[in-house]
């Protein structure tokens, strides 16, 4: 499950975006960083993707990235997820909560990302045609 975002008026919570990635039929164990954007074309920095378990990014396995950011959107539009190693990682699924909403990216073009061009690209930015809603409450 996705740990809970609470709303609030311009609290920590604005800033706060969880992010759950599933990898897909290539793990790694590589670095990468995510960007989330808004429909009006505003967009965090990218942020590190990591969290307490040392060993992320392998197949088949869903992993949970608490990020912060200096920068507060009103809605989630799309995702970038950029890489700065050449070992190959496919996403199958990338799910951002924000604030109240929680939004399921799908890599239906199963784009690898990797500095290796013959392996991937560097950024897959996934957006709105490839977006399904989920109902989403946040925890008390």
């Amino acid at each position: 499950t996705i740990s809970s975002v609470a709303a609030g008026s311009l609290g920590r919570d604005d800033f706060h975006y969880t992010i759950q990635t599933l990898t897909g039929s290539d793990g790694s164990d590589g670095k990468f960083f995510a960007s989330v954007e808004s429909a009006d074309g505003s967009k965090t920095e990218f942020m590190k993707l990591v969290n307490n378990n040392l060993d992320t990014f392998d197949i088949g396995v869903m992993d949970i990235f608490d990020v912060e950011s200096s920068v507060s959107l009103k809605d989630v539009k799309c995702i970038v997820i950029k890489t700065t190693t050449d070992d190959r990682w496919l996403v199958d699924k990338v799910t951002v909560a924000y604030k109240v909403q929680a939004i399921t990216f799908v890599n239906s073009d199963r784009v690898g990302l990797s500095t290796d061009s013959a392996e991937g690209k560097t950024e897959l930015k996934l957006c709105g045609d490839k977006i399904s809603n989920i109902a989403y409450t946040p925890s008390p």
